[in-house]
């Protein structure tokens, strides 16, 4: 029995993982891979190599510090996740179940793409799916937004302060707000209703979009696609235990509780104002404090197995 297991290795994971560990919580980390959508890079043009996600290093060490832990974590998919009287069981693609006093449920967001051709091979390289991240590269260009809804028109506001030009490829129509005026009003941004993305076009990065609705095809000269038609948070397996947003993000407190004692949720999964990698790295030590304190509440301490606190002690 684990005192707490975190499913999903990005940012928050890791980085509760962490916390959990030097409160000498005996801990395990299910996960398919370590560091998440952190570990994605952005390139462009004479900015080649610059990192654009504040706090990839931070959550590189976290990852470097759990990988030497190999006792803390396993690579694998959770399949079924299960709330006992007073305890949870989380089982693996392999068969196997891990039983754990509390969880903390890290799984993120899984973002939307279009599918169309070049997109792929764009991706980081003028294809992004965060203006909020990514947006400060593209001073003095012109780019596109593909999307709908408050996160394309927030997209398409801010790129308009930096952009030369913000071609919005609205998917919807926009809603009467304070926000819709300023896009309108601006001299930046052009809108076309209901037109659809159907190649990306460029080589070592993105020099355009073929883009159409109803026959008409056109073709934009752009450096930058954002799709901002949102994220899929992955809150699937703990629907029934949690209070879920419209969009199915997690409601948690101040604490990173939900609901369901004994389980917390951290990172892009739940509901949140932005994606940002520091964002969850915060949300991610709290969650493991408050599984601490929770443990602590009902009058158990973290125990150990044997070669764990040697290990830790070298963290």
């Amino acid at each position: 029995m684990y005192d707490l297991i975190i499913v999903g290795g990005g940012p928050a994971g890791l980085t509760a993982a962490v916390y959990a560990l030097q409160k000498r919580m005996e801990t395990m980390v299910l996960a398919q891979d370590l560091g998440g959508k952190a570990r994605y890079t952005f390139h462009l043009g004479e900015m080649e190599g610059h990192e654009v996600i504040a706090g990839r290093e931070v959550v590189e060490k976290f990852r470097s510090q759990i990988e030497y832990l190999d006792f803390a974590y396993q690579l694998a998919e959770v399949t079924k996740f299960e709330h006992k009287k007073d305890h949870f069981v989380v089982t693996t693609a392999d068969g196997k179940t891990h039983e754990a006093r509390t969880v903390i449920w890290a799984t993120g967001a899984r973002t939307e793409y279009l599918e169309v051709p070049g997109e792929k091979e764009l991706r980081g390289r003028g294809v992004s799916y965060s203006a909020v991240s990514h947006a400060p590269m593209f001073l003095g260009r012109e780019v596109a937004v593909y999307g709908k809804g408050p996160r394309a028109l927030r997209a398409v506001a801010e790129l308009s302060l930096i952009a030369n030009k913000v071609t919005f490829l609205a998917q919807e129509a926009l809603p009467e707000s304070a926000l819709t005026e300023h896009i309108q009003k601006s001299e930046r941004v052009e809108i076309l209703e209901g037109y659809a993305v159907d190649e990306v076009v460029g080589g070592t990065e993105v020099s355009g979009l073929i883009v159409s609705k109803d026959g008409d095809w056109r073709e934009l000269n752009v450096s930058g696609l954002f799709v901002e038609t949102g994220l899929i948070p992955g809150s699937e397996m703990v629907a029934g235990l949690v209070d879920l947003t419209d969009d199915g993000y997690i409601q948690v407190d101040c604490s990173n509780a939900t609901r369901t004692p004994g389980l917390f949720a951290a990172g892009d999964v739940v509901e949140c104002f932005a994606e940002q990698v520091l964002i969850a790295v915060g949300m991610g030590a709290t969650a493991a404090l408050s599984a601490y304190e929770f443990l602590l509440a009902q009058g158990r301490l973290p125990s150990w197995t044997d070669e764990a606190p040697q290990a830790l002690s070298e963290m």
